[in-house]
């Protein structure tokens, strides 16, 4: 059962949709929508994924990133997805899809462009944007996405010893991304491969900003820029933003200094 509640934040200017339960496969899977108030026509809608090492997310702690994206006249899905220890990443990445389908599917009650739906998020939720932009499905798919410092390369994250010196506890890490892909890490093996963007991207993907601080030691920026050059080669627009410092959380200063170029970018996208 799909419980609903409506809160109108008279003082931010936008309402919230709590609790809306998204997914088939899941009933407890929910996203929280927010819209603008007093939209009269469609409008561009981004999903805002948060990371956590691939672990299982109710979205919460980015419910800042949402309300910075409808503070700026868009409309942000903040979703839940399943994933470690329970579940592995065919899980988690139909939760994402089922976000998507349910937006688009929705469109006309919330006002959301179906033509304009994009992705955010920072780590995983990184990984889980760029991989929703890239891999193939018609059903779910997006037109742009911002990912803060993901991994869109499993392999080389874990064999480029360029790579590996920018990153302590590397064991660790291919322990606890093996748990969410479901089978140990080895080169070349297809479940590794499909949980790595890279090797998903063609000439009909949409465009995605990259941002990264170079002193990130739990993802290495060769991620980021990795997959830039491949798009960048393959003629679809990216574009990239580095830090030199800021780790993996984007200490940088006020959120404004990292959050300012992805509504920027979504809005030169989709407008």
């Amino acid at each position: 059962m799909n419980s609903l509640s409506q809160q109108h934040k008279k003082d931010s200017g936008f309402l919230v949709y709590e609790n809306l339960a998204f997914s088939p496969a899941n009933e407890n899977l929910t996203l929280d929508l927010f819209v603008p108030d007093g939209l009269t026509q469609p409008t561009p809608c981004i999903v805002v994924i948060k990371g956590g090492g691939f672990k299982s997310q109710d979205g919460q702690p980015f419910r800042f990133m949402a309300e910075y994206i409808v503070q700026n006249n868009y409309i942000a899905a903040l979703i839940s997805y399943r994933g470690r220890p329970d579940h592995t990443y065919e899980a988690t990445l139909a939760d994402i899809r089922a976000s998507v389908q349910y937006l688009k599917n929705h469109n006309e009650l919330y006002q959301i462009d179906p033509n304009s739906v994009g992705a955010v998020g920072r780590s995983a939720g990184a990984t889980l944007a760029a991989l929703q932009a890239v891999y193939p499905d018609n059903n779910s798919n997006i037109h742009a996405a911002v990912a803060y410092a993901g991994v869109f390369d499993f392999e080389s994250r874990f064999t480029d010893s360029l790579q590996i010196a920018l990153q302590p506890n590397i064991q660790k890490k291919i322990l606890s991304n093996g748990e969410w892909v479901g089978v140990p890490f080895a080169t070349q093996d297809k479940h590794w491969r499909r949980v790595s963007a890279i090797n998903y991207v063609d000439a009909d993907d949409p465009p995605i900003l990259f941002m990264h601080c170079k002193d990130d030691r739990t993802v290495p920026w060769l991620q980021s820029q990795a997959l830039y050059d491949k798009m960048i080669d393959i003629g679809i627009h990216a574009e990239i933003r580095y830090f030199e410092t800021g780790g993996h959380g984007f200490s940088v200063g006020s959120r404004e200094i990292w959050l300012a170029p992805m509504v920027d970018f979504f809005k030169r996208t989709f407008e």
